[in-house]
């Protein structure tokens, strides 16, 4: 076997593993706080609910959209959820097949290492494996620059094009800023070249085809849902306030641990810029018709977009990574070139290429996902499919939420904090919410609101909380108060035994079943006997009586 045989099969075998690798990271990795938003939003749309005038959304809806008919498929189980996660790696391969399209040119090597190298890539992998609008945005985009890139040019490619590069946009507004510098370059030279060779857009009315038929969906979409006002308002007005506003942090923060983590993938990054630069000037006047133009544009607009923004998250980081891996394959290129001792060149790639399985794999250690799958199958045994159910970020999955803004970041819990504390408790008694989910964010929210759930939701465990009230004898060995019923339906009293030690009344009458049905609405509470406290809870769709565990730890929820 020839040494270049060799080397396809090694690149093959690293890509399959390293996708084998991916789909256990979708699978088995823990959920990030914000998948569960988007996970819930996809929800939603299944259910026909619109976004912007149905519910809270300041997102671009297509990872929405593209998600929602897995619910169709799934049902309403909460743990349809890694169902989504594994729909996510749809994209991811996208992403793979465009990186090897963009060099293709580069000869086989270099064109099947892209792919390998955007996989090992950490950061990346991470986070194109989770359900986030980055994500698909991001495959879309490098889907638009590889169809773009494709010569000689031809009808389709240039279809496709104008179509993800739509995609893409309607998938996240920061490829507006990013795709917008590609966009005006691309602009430019439809307007002065007219596809005449040589030209970026080889079939400008193919490419504005199919730009037309996304634009011409988006439209038919925002109409038919009667949604453009609230799309615009939530999408772009509010957005640009929480831009000025949100409490932000240096883009280093996270850009910095990246570069120090990997320093070889990035000095390939740069070897590779370096090398398609010079002989992307070397071309002369067909420079600016050149393929790598759009590309090399897009890894200065895609840092800026990271670097510009208030709030700038890793995950903000997967375009950039994604335009900068067929330059870390062409940084080996230019090495396999230029220096003589190249078995020791593939043993350092090789190793580098290990380093970075073993930084993946690293990501599985502890328990995964399996402390959440189980709170999510929790839910599902606790509540029906039409309990309401609360968490600030959406952590029930496919539960209906009781108030509009069923989620909330920083920003917006400082700019709206009574209208919060108001209009969510008398949601929450409106629509007969009986299941509170804990996530990071319940600290931050209004203290009203705080108190509210504090009283009327009691601990299941850590992180699940159920409907009802907990009430101290404190005067002596009489209480008067009242109790709360959410929603009518069965209750119970816990523990059962200060039925038997003192007197229950309720609505006037002696409770002597620890079991009872109670209509919705308050009904008064007397209690004659030596307990120190007991609790009025509501019993849960499977039926079980359960003990409040207030010191039990949540493990749920998670940044990253």
């Amino acid at each position: 076997m020839t040494d270049a045989r060799w080397t396809r099969v090694g690149l093959g075998l690293g890509l399959l593993g390293l996708g084998v690798l991916a789909a256990r990271l979708a699978l088995h990795k823990a959920f990030s706080i914000d998948e569960f938003q988007y996970a819930h939003a996809a929800w939603l749309v299944s259910k026909g609910q619109v976004p912007y005038r149905d519910f809270f959304e300041v997102h671009f809806p297509l990872v929405y959209q593209a998600l929602a008919p897995l619910f169709w498929l799934l049902g309403d189980s909460p743990r349809g959820v890694l169902a989504l996660r594994a729909a996510m790696l749809v994209p991811l391969l996208g992403s793979c097949v465009a990186v090897a399209v963009l060099n293709r040119r580069e000869g086989p090597v270099v064109r099947w290492l892209g792919p390998v190298l955007l996989l090992s890539l950490v950061p990346f992998t991470r986070f194109a494996t989770e359900i986030r609008p980055d994500a698909l945005s991001t495959a879309l985009f490098l889907g638009a620059l590889a169809a773009l890139s494709v010569r000689p040019g031809t009808r389709w490619p240039g279809f496709v094009a104008g179509l993800a590069y739509v995609a893409a946009l309607w998938a996240s507004q920061k490829v507006l800023f990013f795709g917008g510098v590609v966009g005006a370059a691309l602009a430019v030279d439809l307007m002065v070249r007219r596809g005449r060779a040589p030209a970026l857009v080889t079939q400008p009315g193919m490419f504005l085809s199919g730009a037309g038929v996304g634009l011409a969906a988006v439209a038919a979409y925002l109409t038919a849902t009667a949604s453009w006002s609230a799309w615009w308002q939530w999408c772009f007005v509010w957005a640009a306030e929480h831009q000025r506003h949100y409490p932000g942090f240096s883009p280093w923060d996270y850009l910095g641990p990246v570069l120090r983590e990997q320093p070889w993938l990035f000095g390939l990054a740069g070897l590779g810029v370096a090398a398609t630069v010079r002989r992307w000037w070397s071309t002369g006047p067909e420079r600016w018709a050149d393929a790598d133009l759009p590309l090399l544009l897009a890894v200065v607009a895609t840092f800026g977009s990271y670097a510009l923004q208030r709030a700038p998250f890793p995950y903000s980081l997967l375009p950039w990574l994604g335009v900068l891996a067929p330059f870390m394959a062409r940084g080996v290129g230019f090495l396999v070139e230029h220096v003589r001792a190249r078995v020791a060149l593939g043993v350092a790639l090789g190793a580098l290429v290990c380093l970075q399985v073993w930084r993946l794999e690293s990501l599985l250690d502890g328990d995964g996902n399996v402390r959440q799958r189980e709170v999510l199958e929790r839910i599902a045994t606790l509540t029906a499919p039409e309990d309401v159910a609360y968490d600030n970020s959406g952590g029930y999955v496919s539960r209906p939420h009781a108030h509009f803004y069923f989620y909330t970041d920083a920003y917006l819990r400082g700019a709206i904090p009574d209208l919060l504390a108001r209009e969510v408790p008398e949601a929450l008694v409106e629509k007969g919410c009986v299941l509170r989910v804990d996530d990071l964010r319940t600290s931050g929210l209004p203290p009203g609101l705080r108190g509210f759930l504090d009283t009327h939701y009691q601990p299941y465990d850590g992180d699940l909380f159920l409907w009802g009230q907990r009430y101290d004898v404190t005067n002596g060995d009489r209480l008067e108060d009242r109790f709360l019923a959410v929603r009518q339906g069965r209750y119970f009293v816990e523990p059962a035994s200060v039925l038997e030690t003192g007197a229950l009344f309720i609505d006037g009458q002696r409770v002597t079943q620890a079991e009872l049905v109670l209509e919705r609405g308050e009904h008064p509470v007397r209690y004659e006997g030596p307990a120190e406290h007991f609790h009025l809870l509501w019993l849960p769709r499977d039926g079980r009586r359960w003990t409040p565990r207030p010191d039990a730890r949540p493990t749920y929820s998670r940044l990253f």
